[in-house]
């Protein structure tokens, strides 16, 4: 094989690793942002469970990409939300196992990503460790189709039972 045949591959790998970077620069931006929310901080306080906040905060955050009329049906709509879910979990397909394979280099480099963010996640202070727990949800979030209609159900289940107590308690004020 000569070097001209070697270009294409090698320029969709840098492409590849180059996704990879920028998937994990993203998850460091949904992370911050959610720690910073508003509605992380009630989730939190309320359920006393970091990881279902997180979880529960990254589903809103993603939710908020789309329009009012069709984040309303995305909340309320089992069926709609499930088709959007199995669509997210299936553009994540090429960086872990998927059926038809995936490139072992990227998926290495992948996870190596993942695993070096989370090692320097583990500091000793509060925030490095809700960052830790916000990093491993986003893992478990494009990894399983199952976990995300489990928070899917919660987040409807806090959305429309719990938070409107919330806000109508002095519980809310003092956030």
């Amino acid at each position: 094989m000569n070097s001209t045949e070697k270009a294409p591959a090698q320029s969709h790998r840098l492409e590849d690793l180059n996704t990879v970077e920028t998937s994990v620069e993203t998850w460091l931006d949904f992370c911050n942002a959610g720690m910073q929310s508003d509605f992380y901080k009630i989730v939190k306080k309320h359920t006393k469970n970091s990881e279902m906040a997180a979880a529960m905060t990254l589903l809103r955050n993603y939710l908020e990409i789309f329009s009012p009329l069709e984040r309303i049906r995305l909340e309320s709509d089992v069926e709609y939300f499930y088709k959007y879910a199995k669509g997210f979990i299936n553009e994540l397909a090429p960086y872990r196992y998927h059926e038809t394979g995936y490139d072992p280099f990227i998926r290495a480099a992948f996870m190596g990503k993942i695993k070096s963010l989370l090692h320097h996640q583990k500091g000793e202070s509060e925030i490095d460790k809700e960052r830790y727990v916000f990093i491993r949800t986003i893992v478990r979030f494009c990894s399983s189709l199952d976990y995300i209609i489990q928070v899917h159900d919660q987040y409807k289940s806090f959305l429309f039972r719990d938070l409107p107590v919330i806000r109508n308690s002095q519980y809310f004020k003092s956030l």
